[in-house]
């Protein structure tokens, strides 16, 4: 038996500035990709093929951190690679680890266009599988050219590795002919934020649940909610059910896709933010009524984990404005030009900063008086989550870390130890960040939502949407739907 494996995984920010290019993606290419650190559930599909003693070919492996629209050349030079090392190979299966959610300059829908292709080059009897993020937009081409879905049931992502398991066993059982399988797909008229649906609290609790009940039904195999991404305009823009199952049974199957759709659309009302929100002001008022630290104050107009610049400084000057909040710590503001700076001065040295920007007129915050209390520099040329050179700047009584490149620390708390930083000697930390992950819930003893303004605005209804599909709730809160 041998298995094409490859991993294209970007989620698309398109009210973000700027392009994302090749030079921006972790790549790999064939056998250097069973190797390499690229995408997040592949691990998963290579761990579950090999140990059935499948021969692997491996294809292509592109990921970044989310960030504004993929280059055109850059969604083409990976399509490119995976299709020439399809090209004259005999494989009796497809297995890929997608995001579902990237944007191209001049293609809306990059996920569609490359499984077409697939298809085309593999022909209609050869088994293709996906694992694709809960954000994932489903697109009519996608369901159209896989046989098999299965999507992360956690917000934040922690069972990736898991979902690569699950996409890999669904193509293993098709290719020795255990299952033959079809895909149930409903869309509704949905904008969703992430925010919104942590699947540790109601209503993505109970629909979770309902998930792993559609599961046990005959015929089924993997059922799934997408729910989409609301900072891309996209015209294929809303929340979907996804169900594989047997295509024997097809209409049990699509009755299933139906029926999910149904408890997701009865329970729209219900998806609020998902941990104490306020306007930025509030916010800041809400941690000095607080009497246990640290309180972790997420940043969301900011998130880079969802495609933002990281660099906006609204928050952190309205925080600078302020004397009732201790020594805060605002992690990460992304400024090149200002941790070359701090660099270039060293340790103890007073530095003058112009840091970040405010949004959306782009004037940086002007620190005269910043004093540089660590660096630590790490040399990296791939926008991912590690490896950023960074320093520790106290200005007016906070104490802010500046990296040189987007960065995502809010996922792991322990990136502060290289900077001799504690942050549960804080009243108040600050993060670039949406949902908080698993370690950071640990650490923070209370944790809010600021509203800020940026390129992840939670107020969906002020983002300058043109191509999403209208009606669409709750920008317009009289949307109907119906299966």
């Amino acid at each position: 038996m041998r298995i094409a494996v490859g991993v294209v995984s970007h989620e698309t920010n398109t009210f973000a500035e700027g392009t994302t290019g090749i030079e921006t993606f972790a790549t790999a290419t064939g056998d250097e990709l069973l190797e390499a650190e690229v995408g997040r559930s592949f691990g998963g599909i290579v761990e579950t093929l090999e140990a059935e003693d499948v021969e692997l070919l491996p294809t292509v492996g592109a990921s970044a951190l989310p960030a504004p629209t993929v280059e055109a050349e850059a969604f083409e030079w990976m399509k490119r690679e995976l299709l020439d090392r399809l090209d004259g190979e005999s494989v009796d299966g497809v297995c890929l680890d997608l995001h579902g959610s990237m944007f191209v300059a001049g293609e809306p829908d990059p996920e569609g266009e490359l499984l077409a292709s697939v298809r085309e080059h593999v022909g209609p009897e050869v088994s293709i599988t996906a694992a694709l993020d809960m954000h994932a937009t489903i697109t009519e081409q996608m369901a159209k050219h896989l046989d098999g879905v299965a999507g992360y049931r956690t917000a934040p992502h922690t069972d990736v590795a898991e979902t690569g398991v699950r996409a890999a066993k669904l193509l293993l059982d098709a290719v020795r002919g255990e299952k033959s399988l079809t895909l149930g797909w409903r869309r509704l008229p949905i904008l969703l934020a992430g925010e919104q649906s942590e699947t540790e609290a109601e209503p993505m609790r109970s629909l979770i649940d309902r998930l792993r009940e559609a599961d046990r039904a005959d015929g089924v195999y993997d059922a799934n909610y997408f729910l989409g991404f609301p900072w891309a305009d996209n015209p294929h823009a809303g929340c979907h059910t996804l169900v594989t199952g047997d295509a024997s049974s097809a209409a049990v199957v699509d009755e299933t896709a139906t029926d999910l759709a149904r408890a997701f659309w009865r329970r729209r009302a219900e998806f609020d933010f998902t941990t104490e929100a306020y306007l930025p002001t509030a916010a800041l008022d809400e941690v000095t009524q607080t009497d246990v630290q640290p309180v972790v104050v997420a940043d969301t107009g900011d998130i880079p984990g969802a495609g933002a610049s990281e660099n906006t400084a609204n928050l952190l000057a309205e925080l600078l404005d302020r004397d009732d909040l201790g020594t805060p710590l605002v992690a990460v503001v992304a400024d090149a030009d200002s941790a070359d700076r701090c660099r270039a001065a060293g340790e103890k040295a007073t530095v003058s900063l112009e840091l970040g920007r405010s949004y959306p007129d782009g004037t940086p915050l002007k620190l005269p008086g910043a004093r540089v209390k660590r660096l630590d520099v790490e040399d990296t040329d791939t926008d991912t989550d590690d490896g950023v050179g960074t320093a520790l700047v106290t200005v007016d009584g906070a104490d802010v870390v500046v990296a040189e490149h987007r960065t995502n620390v809010h996922r792991d708390p322990t990136f502060l130890r290289r900077l001799d930083v504690d942050p549960s000697d804080r009243e108040l930390v600050v993060l670039k960040s949406g949902y908080l992950s698993p370690a950071w819930k640990a650490v923070a003893a209370k944790r809010l939502f600021a509203l800020t303004p940026g390129e992840t605005n939670q107020r969906l209804s002020e983002l300058p949407y043109e191509r999403v599909p209208r009606p669409i709730y709750p920008l317009d809160e009289d949307a109907t739907w119906s299966a």
